[in-house]
């Protein structure tokens, strides 16, 4: 299945809020929501290749009924996919048996890497957008999100997302990471050796140690989708 770049809006994602938001309050009940699928999340084809991983999980935190947290975590869900779908290097996008999300991008180049960590800031503040459209508490529903570089390999052997299998430590790492740090940006030495002094120095000065590799996390915020929130109150 071929992926199709869309280029990410934040507007358009406000409207689709509001539309989620508007039907939310006009039922009693929360309307059922599915889970998304390989029709929904896009897979190409993908032998090896040297490439970043992202994987990303979605921590709830509300205390409501099951059916509303299901609700507002597809909301931004959807939404996260929209933000990865915007980034020209992606390869592979996989919907994980937890719920959370593997991103696969081609990243040649040193300064492909700094795309990705700009694109995990947009990935955490759209899910501070939902939160705050939703009017809930500020960390009742937090995004964390573990990023490796190096070689990986993809089977798939008929486009489906069902039936594609992904290897390599970058996978592993990645999932580590977003599961050992709640609500950060949390990145591998491969990573931050490859980041601009002024981004190491000033956002990822932070670190610690899992299983004695050092691994470094920052609360990135995409600044224009913060500014939002902060006006809404």
């Amino acid at each position: 299945m071929k992926i199709e770049m869309n280029e990410f809006s934040f507007e358009e994602s406000l409207k689709y809020l509001d539309e989620l938001v508007t039907q939310f309050k006009e039922d009693a009940d929360v309307p059922e929501t599915h889970s998304m699928n390989e029709e929904e999340l896009p897979l190409n084809q993908v032998v090896r290749m040297n490439c970043t991983a992202m994987s990303i999980r979605i921590i709830n935190r509300l205390l409501a009924r099951d059916r509303l947290i299901k609700y507002v975590y597809h909301a931004a869900l959807s939404q996260i996919v929209s933000v990865l779908q915007s980034a020209k290097g992606l390869k592979h996008l996989d919907l994980q048996a937890d719920g959370g999300l593997l991103a696969l991008f081609d990243t040649p180049m040193k300064k492909d890497v700094e795309d990705i960590i700009n694109l995990a800031a947009q990935v955490r503040s759209v899910n501070e957008v939902v939160v705050s459209k939703f009017r809930l508490d500020a960390g009742r529903q937090v995004v964390a999100v573990g990023i490796d570089y190096g070689p990986i390999t993809v089977f798939s052997t008929d486009g489906m997302l069902r039936n594609a299998m992904c290897e390599g430590k970058p996978i592993i790492a990645s999932k580590q990471l977003a599961n050992v740090r709640d609500d950060s940006v949390n990145i591998t030495g491969d990573i931050y050796a490859n980041l601009p002094e002024e981004m190491r120095n000033n956002l990822f000065a932070n670190y610690a140690s899992i299983e004695d590799e050092r691994y470094f996390y920052s609360p990135l915020i995409n600044i224009r989708m913060h500014k939002w929130v902060v006006e809404q109150g």
